[in-house]
């Protein structure tokens, strides 16, 4: 196997590749103010209560997020809510339960949107009440929040198009030069599934012949039988990149039945604790784990930071690192937050 290289300064020496950088500040943004813990002042003795809704909890990823939220609310002892929409196209049932939160009154509110302006009505009055905003993972539409009036705090997320050229970088490493291959994506016009796309294509650009992109919806079994059908289609097709793990394990499923587990690489980003169980058992050969459970971790780390009237990065990158044979070991072992020696500091403290 070929070495994978990146332009990008690795973080750790863990065997494989980091890409990306914790905490870029693009800039900085002063927040809080006040005299009371919900006012930003920080002098309360009472704990702080932070609100997160998120997207489904049954979705590993999404999980995973969830688990690094409340590890940290633990750790730093204070009250965390998480309330989960019931799917990934569930606006409406997201946005009540983000309204039923600011009815009960919380201190912070962390936000995972189903979609880029879904929640901005029931985040109004939190701007309007001067409560830090913290958004995850998939990025509010800013034009739209400051129509609405939202001010959001932070964003704290993967760079998509970083993660996607992750796998571009890894593909190149396990297939020969010129090959093709497809992209099988994940809902259409979904920002972040388009910016993996578009950060893999740019990568192996001049390098790998991509023939054909198609969505799944970022569902396992639809992704399956898109792989399906395009094996049927394609006898010389040498690699599936995905922007989702879930989708990445129904395209190795339909590679395997099509007796081309040894002819075809599947590589996909998150991640997941199954991805890299099948990459140990010698399936997929590598994913891009871009720590969804870090996620959550930064965004408690940023409410209480936003809430002591810190300034604080205004985006905030989480790092992500390709996982092969060679680091699966270590990055099972401490899953789902990062391997040991993967050091990521607090990018909210100073």
């Amino acid at each position: 196997m070929k070495t994978v290289r990146s332009n990008v300064r690795p973080i750790t020496r863990l065997s494989g590749v980091a890409v990306g950088v914790t905490a870029v500040a693009f800039a900085l943004a002063a927040c809080g103010g006040g005299s009371s813990a919900g006012d930003g002042g920080g002098t309360s003795t009472e704990k702080p209560k932070l609100a997160f809704v998120i997207k489904p909890l049954d979705n590993t990823y999404f999980g995973a997020m969830a688990k690094g939220a409340q590890a940290e609310a633990d750790k730093q002892g204070v009250q965390l809510t998480i309330s989960a929409a019931q799917n990934v196209t569930d606006d409406s049932g997201q946005a009540s339960k983000l309204n039923s939160l600011v009815t009960a009154g919380y201190d912070c509110y962390i936000v995972n949107p189903t979609s880029g302006t879904n929640l901005l009505t029931g985040l109004a009055p939190v701007s309007k009440d001067g409560k830090p905003i913290v958004n995850l993972d998939y990025p509010i539409d800013t034009d739209a929040a400051s129509k609405a009036g939202v001010k959001l705090t932070t964003y704290v997320g993967t760079n998509n198009e970083t993660a996607g050229a992750a796998g571009g970088d890894a593909m190149v490493a396990e297939i020969a030069a010129n090959s093709k291959v497809a992209l099988i994506g994940g809902l259409a016009g979904d920002p972040g599934s388009e910016a993996r796309l578009k950060g893999f294509k740019d990568k192996v650009s001049g390098k790998l012949d991509v023939i054909q992109t198609v969505a799944a919806d970022f569902d396992k079994a639809k992704a399956k039988q898109a792989a399906a059908t395009l094996l049927r289609a394609h006898s010389d097709l040498k690699g599936f990149f995905t922007p989702s793990g879930d989708m990445a394990l129904g395209i190795q499923q339909a590679v395997e039945e099509a007796g081309k587990d040894d002819k075809v690489a599947v590589i996909g980003v998150d991640g997941t604790e199954d991805q890299l169980k099948d990459i140990k058992a010698g399936g997929e050969p590598a994913a891009v784990e871009q720590f969804p459970y870090l996620m959550g971790v930064q965004s408690v780390q940023a409410c209480l930071a936003a809430i002591d009237g810190k300034s604080i990065p205004t985006k905030v990158e989480t790092p992500v690192l390709v996982v092969n044979k060679d680091n699966v070991d270590a990055a099972l072992e401490n899953y789902p937050a990062p391997p040991a020696d993967f050091e990521v500091p607090n990018p909210f403290e100073g």
